[in-house]
């Protein structure tokens, strides 16, 4: 009888595996070569994470829980309660970074592998919606206006981040940026 995996073991190699994927990119990411920059071989990613598809559930999973652990601990380092327009300023000085663009190239990269192979990548296309409603109730959004809030804020950042990837013209973008942050101000006076 087989021994089960251990823990330990896939969450170290998840973790490295997340290191690597976002310093290349996922392209046409392979078990072999990955596994070589993770000092193992195709065949333990396979014990530890069940197949390609496990193994990139789970890299998507860790680059979700590191990119969730940053936000939430911004949201709790203000004295006061944060705001959407505080945080879409802050979000847009992180991820429009020169040292951010790996991640965002990658985020694309995921969105296109995600339309064309939506089994593969579960989640990758229905969670950001979900995700970007919690913030509009953590930033205290009414539920009724939440949801229409929320899927305005994803296309905007989204298209804005697609923007920087593929011109990389920071100041033009970031006039944006602002404009839907004052955008946003003027919506909470508005629902407030």
């Amino acid at each position: 009888m087989a021994r089960p995996p251990e823990p330990g073991i896939r969450a170290s190699l998840r973790d490295r595996a997340v290191d690597y994927v976002l310093a290349h990119g996922l392209g046409d990411l392979a078990l072999r070569p990955l596994a070589q920059a993770l000092r193992t071989n195709a065949r333990m990613l396979v014990y530890h994470f069940g197949s390609r598809e496990g193994l990139m559930h789970h890299i998507l999973s860790g680059i979700r829980e590191r990119e969730d652990a940053r936000i939430q601990a911004w949201f709790r380092s203000g004295e006061r309660p944060r705001t959407l327009p505080q945080f879409l300023r802050w979000y847009w000085k992180r991820l429009s970074a020169p040292r951010a663009r790996p991640g965002l190239r990658l985020v694309f990269e995921l969105y296109a592998l995600a339309l064309r192979h939506p089994r593969d990548y579960p989640g990758v296309l229905e969670d950001p919606i979900a995700y970007w409603q919690s913030l509009t109730e953590k930033a205290g959004v009414p539920l009724e206006t939440g949801t229409a809030d929320a899927t305005l804020l994803l296309a905007a950042t989204r298209g804005l981040l697609l923007d920087l990837c593929a011109t990389g013209d920071r100041v033009r973008i970031g006039r944006a940026m602002e404009v839907l942050a004052q955008f946003g101000e003027w919506r909470e006076a508005q629902v407030g």
